[in-house]
């Protein structure tokens, strides 16, 4: 298994870097689209890749705006840009998996993502999921919109008192900090993301890892997730579309899990096929976790029948 760099150049000059794992299987499948999450990159994500590329499959794994190697003047670290951050985001991942799918014509292509990255991925799966075989959203949440606008307004007045590449310890206590506090006898402020010491401890080493956003990326952030999680937008999935949830029920981002689990109820009730899959003692980082295997089986067996057969 070999990784390769790719970088894609946007209309308004940012460069989008590109980690690209290509399967040496002798039968391609198809091509996977993974989105990280918020203060990581998409260089961690080589388990995954290792086991899609054995299977057949393409992934590919850009890094957002102001995140691993897609930094820039206008995308310092954790800032998605001044203005119009979240649809730069969607477009971006819109332009990669435009490009996957040049580079490997005929292929099934799957969109996916992991926190943050989900948020994109299903934001990108409204706008455009005609193009899509699947879509996999891991380590997601949902709230109504009323929720995301009182969330809104402390980070609103964050982003007025501190600018718009401001970061703000008040934002990091109302996100990172409190789901940190939902750990119980936490070694680490990053506990919450794993049971696995060694994982959260690569992760603490990691410096392109667990950084501030700025106040703008947060306000940007949580107007998306009112817009992607109103009933009108989520209408907007293609009703084929199969769609796979994957979370941890100690996951305190997602309130144990319950986040998660409300998400299904949405989409069962509006009829879009469905696959879920919670593991009972997973934190946020299911795929770095002690269930990782189970939740890479799962995938897996959920992915083969959109393959392509040779």
């Amino acid at each position: 298994m070999s990784k390769q760099m790719r970088y894609l150049n946007t209309g308004d000059g940012h460069s989008t870097a590109i980690h690209h794992w290509p399967t040496q299987a002798a039968t391609s499948k198809g091509i996977v689209v993974w989105l990280h999450g918020m203060a990581e990159h998409g260089a961690r994500y080589e388990s995954l890749a290792k086991v899609l590329n054995e299977q057949g499959w393409h992934l590919y794994c850009p890094d957002h705006r102001g995140h691993g190697l897609s930094v820039s003047e206008a995308c310092p670290k954790g800032h998605f840009g001044d203005d119009n951050g979240w649809d730069c985001l969607v477009e971006d991942a819109l332009a990669v998996i435009a490009m996957a799918r040049e580079t490997h014509p005929g292929l099934p292509c799957v969109l996916g993502g992991h926190s943050m990255g989900s948020f994109i991925a299903l934001a990108a799966a409204q706008r455009s999921g005609e193009n899509l075989s699947g879509l996999v959203l891991c380590a997601s949440d949902y709230h109504p919109a009323a929720y995301y606008t009182l969330m809104g307004l402390p980070v609103k007045l964050t982003r007025r008192r501190n600018g718009k590449r401001g970061v703000s310890p008040l934002i990091r206590r109302m996100t990172f900090g409190a789901w940190a506090k939902r750990v119980p006898d936490p070694s680490t402020e990053f506990d919450w993301l794993s049971n696995d010491r060694d994982q959260v401890q690569r992760y603490l080493d990691d410096n392109l890892c667990g950084f501030d956003c700025t106040t703008e990326s947060w306000c940007q952030l949580i107007e998306g997730l009112r817009h992607i999680h109103s009933i009108p937008q989520l209408a907007e999935l293609p009703g084929e579309l199969p769609v796979l949830l994957l979370g941890g029920e100690q996951d305190p981002m997602s309130d144990m899990g319950k986040g998660m689990m409300a998400l299904e109820q949405v989409l069962h009730t509006m009829e879009q096929p469905l696959t879920a899959h919670f593991w009972p003692e997973g934190r946020h980082e299911i795929l770095n976790d002690h269930c990782r295997d189970q939740v890479l089986d799962a995938m897996s067996q959920w992915l083969e029948p959109l393959a392509l057969k040779g």
